[in-house]
């Protein structure tokens, strides 16, 4: 495949990590219309004003479409730029931070937590198992979600976050399972700034938006509740009343710090996708480490399973999940450069909404027709767009 111009994007920023080629064109007008039609549906699902979404098809092309306005009775239209909130794709990035001291050789991925918190209660722990989330450890959502959607602006410490966590936790050892949960990732937050010796905006700075080229992305403080310019409303039902949905635009990203308090762009995100799932930042061996899985457990299917700091569904690799106001979901295929990047303006549905629209559209974009002397790859999704639509509807609340 020829290198071509990365579309849907400008690339006039300094880049220290190689991304996949891209066919500089638009993805077929059949795939785009199927992609339009998952969107609206979704949309309609998560009781979300707008929507941005890109897909990246580097053998065919790409589609990159802001949909609906950016608040709830409004006219202003959502745009491709925007910026919102990136929630829990920010563990990978949390995770890449993590990977990349390790590479510098500054820190091992079996170190104790405790080696570098003082926090009772994390004995045993090593800095990877918080990465790849079988550290054990319970979650502080589920003590601390309506306060956040019902005090926005509070900021929050890391502390007393990751206090109530270990408070929650079960008899599982260190290691044993999987079990997804925010309290570790903002927990190696702190340990990373430890490890690092400087913030954890300017880590992400060093290990993850500088050397991606993702010049609209931040980590910003508990103080900044507004999203930089041009951005979007975002909103959380309270309640079940699906037609007045509550604006929690402004918000503390402290209330999930190092789990979900990232700012980005679509464009952006598409980046980082790539690079993450790709394992470009990395040397071999930790690329190699990075996508060494563990099951989710129970009845999920064995084609799904956790790395450090994302889900492997089939050759997708990515992350997915919500912060009030906001739902986000970022895949892409390491092989074939297939990349999906989803943004909902609302938080109501289960996550899973989501992901499953995510994985939808990459199952109308896997098989797109090739431009140019570009072959279409081999068909390898092991999950079907019926499947997935099925899923989204299990999951909505506002139908």
């Amino acid at each position: 495949m020829a290198l071509l111009v990365l579309a849907g994007c400008s690339d006039d920023r300094s880049s220290s990590v190689e991304l996949p080629s891209q066919a500089d064109s638009a993805l077929p007008s059949d795939v785009t219309t199927q992609i339009d039609d998952a969107v609206t549906r979704a949309m309609g699902l998560a009781a979300a004003p707008g929507a941005i979404v890109g897909v990246w098809a580097p053998w065919s092309g790409f589609h990159l479409e802001a949909y609906g306005t950016t608040e709830v009775g409004g006219d202003e239209p959502m745009t491709t730029d925007m910026h919102f909130r990136a929630a829990a794709t920010t563990k990978a990035m949390t995770c890449t931070v993590l990977l990349g001291l390790v590479d510098d050789g500054r820190v091992a991925l079996d170190d104790p937590v405790s080696d570098y918190v003082g926090t009772v209660g994390i004995e045993g722990i090593t800095l990877g198992q918080l990465c790849q989330s079988t550290s054990g450890l319970g979650n502080f959502r589920a003590t601390f979600q309506n306060d956040f959607v019902n005090n926005p602006t509070r900021p929050w410490v890391d502390e007393e976050l990751v206090s109530d966590g270990i408070a929650r936790s079960g008899d599982a050892a260190p290691g044993s399972a999987y079990a997804g949960n925010d309290t570790g990732y903002v927990l190696l937050g702190m340990a990373l700034e430890r490890i690092g010796g400087t913030s954890l905006s300017n880590l992400y700075n060093q290990y993850v938006f500088d050397p991606i080229g993702m010049s609209e992305s931040r980590f910003p403080s508990a103080s900044t509740t507004t999203l930089p310019a041009p951005a979007p409303h975002g909103y959380q039902v309270v309640g079940g009343d699906c037609a007045a949905p509550r604006d929690v635009s402004e918000l503390s990203p402290s209330m999930l710090g190092a789990a979900g308090g990232v700012v980005t762009t679509a464009d952006d995100l598409r980046r980082f996708a790539q690079a993450f799932a790709s394992g470009a930042p990395f040397s071999d061996a930790t690329a190699t480490k990075q996508w060494e899985t563990v099951p989710l457990g129970g009845d999920t299917p064995t084609w799904q399973s956790y790395g450090f700091g994302g889900y492997q569904y089939g050759t997708m690799r990515g992350q997915f999940g919500d912060i009030p106001g906001f739902a986000t979901a970022a895949f892409s295929d390491p092989t074939t450069g297939l990349t999906v990047v989803v943004m909902l303006n609302a938080s109501t549905a289960r996550t899973q909404l989501v992901s499953a629209l995510a994985l939808e559209l990459a199952s109308y974009a896997s098989t797109a027709a090739a431009s140019g002397d570009n072959t279409v790859p081999e068909p390898s999704l092991p999950w079907s767009a019926e499947q997935m639509q099925q899923q989204s509807a299990d999951v909505a609340v506002c139908q």
